[in-house]
C-alpha cells in the first residue's frame, strides 16, 4: 500500500526500502489516539489500512476535525523538520495499522543521505496542498456543494466514509439538520447513500464536478 500510493510512492525505490527497513508496523483500534496536540517530538507515521483523524486548532481554540485520512497518507513530519512539539493530534476513527519511522530513524537517515532531509519534507508539501484543498471547500458558500466537496474528499478512504452525520457537519460547517436535508437531496441524485454511522459515496466525480459548480 504505502509503496503504491501517497508521499512513499513518489520516492526512488532505494529509499523506500529503508523506511520499510527502518519503519515498524503499529495497530490502533477505533477511538485510540495515534499522537496528541502537543505530545513530545516523534517521528512519522504512514497510513496501511483503515482511517484516522487530523484534529487540530490554532493556540487557544477548541480542536477540530477538517479531514478523514485515505491509507497511503503519511503525516508527523513536524517534528523532524522543526524539533517541535506535536501540532495535530491523529486519531484512529476505524480500526487502523499503520507504518510508524520514529523520529531517531528519520534523523539517521538525514545524517547519511542530506537529500533524504528533502524527501521528508515533500510530506509537508503534500499537507499544505491538502490544507489549500480543505479551505477551498469550506470557502464554498453555497451549503450543498460544500458539503459534496467534503464527501467528495473523503471518498478516497473507500465506498462507505466512516462519518456520521455530526462529523460531517463539523468537516463543512453545517448542522446536523442541514446535513441531513443535504444528503437526501444528494442520495436522490444517486450519488450517495447513508448507513449507520457511514455514508457511502457512489458517485465521487459527480460530487466534485457539482462542488465546483457544474452542472446544475
Amino acid at each position: 500500500m504505502l509503496t503504491a500510493s501517497g508521499w512513499l510512492a513518489r520516492q526512488p525505490k532505494p529509499f523506500q526500502a529503508e523506511v520499510l527497513r527502518r519503519g515498524h508496523g503499529l495497530s490502533f483500534r477505533r477511538g485510540e489516539p495515534i499522537y496528541r496536540l502537543g505530545d513530545p517530538p516523534g517521528g512519522a507515521y504512514g497510513l496501511v489500512a483503515g482511517s484516522f483523524a487530523i484534529v487540530t486548532a490554532p493556540p487557544g481554540a477548541e480542536p477540530m476535525t477538517p479531514h478523514l485520512t485515505a491509507p497511503g497518507h503519511w503525516t508527523g513530519e513536524g517534528c523532524f523538520l522543526s524539533g517541535e512539539p506535536r501540532r495535530v493530534e491523529l486519531r484512529a476513527i476505524t480500526d487502523c495499522a499503520v507504518l510508524s519511522l520514529p523520529l531517531d530513524q528519520m534523523q539517521r537517515m538525514a545524517a547519511a543521505d542530506p537529500d533524504a532531509a528533502r524527501r521528508f519534507g515533500e510530506i509537508a508539501m503534500l499537507d499544505i496542498d491538502l490544507a489549500i484543498r480543505i479551505i477551498h471547500d469550506l470557502l464554498i458558500s453555497d451549503r450543498d456543494r460544500r458539503i459534496a466537496a467534503v464527501l467528495a474528499r473523503c471518498a478516497a478512504i473507500g465506498d462507505a466514509a466512516p462519518v456520521g452525520q455530526d462529523e460531517l457537519g463539523a468537516m463543512a460547517n453545517a448542522t446536523r439538520k442541514q446535513v441531513n436535508a443535504a444528503l437526501g437531496r444528494l442520495a436522490a441524485r444517486g450519488w450517495v447513500a447513508t448507513g449507520y454511522r457511514s455514508i457511502r459515496v457512489l458517485d465521487p466525480a459527480a460530487l466534485a464536478a457539482f462542488a465546483r459548480g457544474e452542472g446544475e
